[in-house]
């Protein structure tokens, strides 16, 4: 059996056709599965309070953290990465992450 090029080009374009009718089955799905997402997000929310104490106060912080470098990344360009970047912090987000440090550390001290 030998392959040709011909037919390694028809399959791979068989394989994105499926591909594209598989993404939009599942973009007319996103709306009914965020829904159940959002649905059942207070009980996962419970579950993980439970499992892992404070990890709300840490994912919160550690996402205006993320927003914050992130923020500063787009900022400054191209410099960013030729020459670094200081990040200012302000208080609010400072103190978001001081309140979280005790619940990350006993976290981690488990590991």
């Amino acid at each position: 059996m030998s392959i040709t090029f011909k037919g390694v080009v028809a399959k791979l374009v068989a394989a994105a056709k499926d591909f594209k009718s598989d993404i939009l089955k599942a973009a007319e799905k996103a709306p009914a599965i965020a829904a159940d997402v959002a649905k059942d997000a207070p009980e996962i929310e419970a579950l993980v309070a439970l499992a892992f104490p404070g990890a709300a106060a840490i994912e919160q912080a550690a996402l205006v953290a993320f927003e914050a470098i992130a923020t500063a990344v787009e900022g400054a360009g191209p410099a960013a990465s030729a020459n670094g970047l200081s990040v200012s912090l302000d208080k609010a987000l400072i103190a978001s992450v001081q309140a979280a440090l005790p619940a990350l550390k006993a976290f981690a001290a488990k590991l």
